[in-house]
């Protein structure tokens, strides 16, 4: 897909402040200010992603296509790319310094930072030959949990994003006239978490970067 993860942040250096937590989106103890959010790849489990039946053909008649497999791994990390990118991007446009990480656990650092983490439960590529009955989908789980110095990690708030059920309004905020089909998904669902995460941050007295 020509997308390198060699341009995405790997380390937590510099992750600083958060106090200690609990679930279901209360709000935590206030503690020193922080403006650091870690963004984890998502997980994309075997099975999560369905193909688009029409394509996977080979241009060269007598040759087979791209293995479903291979085609599956490839939508899986793009639509990964997309909504972590999205994230990061749109809380970076709330002043907040985030990053992203290909580190599933990214703890042990010694600091305090909020992450953020998912999983993909539908991947849906639906049928790009008929735009209007294309039917695609991005579903995941998502948890923000806080890591503390000790390097224990509590859980903030865990919810579910489904891009069937976006309101039309944020989805109308998210992807670009140039995204169609399950890329405009994947944005989407970036931005809903991003606003979610936001709101965390908000509720907690997080503190933007000071630019």
């Amino acid at each position: 897909m020509g997308l390198s993860l060699l341009s995405r942040f790997i380390g937590l250096a510099g992750a600083i402040a958060l106090a200690a937590c609990v679930q279901n989106g209360e709000s935590f103890s206030s503690g020193p200010p922080s403006d650091f959010i870690v963004v984890s790849d998502f997980v994309v489990p075997q099975g999560a992603v369905r193909l688009d039946p029409s394509f996977g053909f080979s241009l060269y008649r007598g040759e087979p296509g791209v293995p479903a497999e291979r085609r599956a791994a490839s939508i899986g990390r793009a639509v990964g790319f997309l909504v972590t990118d999205t994230i990061v991007d749109r809380l970076r446009a709330l002043g907040y310094d985030a990053v992203s990480t290909s580190n599933p656990s990214p703890t042990g650092s010694g600091h305090r930072a909020l992450i953020i983490s998912g999983t993909f439960r539908t991947i849906d590529e639906g049928e790009r030959r008929h735009p209007l009955e294309a039917r695609s989908a991005v579903v995941a789980n998502v948890a923000i949990k806080a890591e503390l110095p000790s390097g224990a990690v509590q859980p903030v708030q865990s919810f579910a994003v489904d891009s069937h059920t976006v309101p039309q309004a944020r989805a109308d905020n998210g992807a670009t006239k140039r995204e169609t089909g399950v890329d405009a998904d994947a944005t989407n669902v970036g931005v809903e978490i991003a606003r979610v995460v936001g709101e965390v941050a908000r509720r907690n007295n997080w503190v933007p970067a000071k630019r």
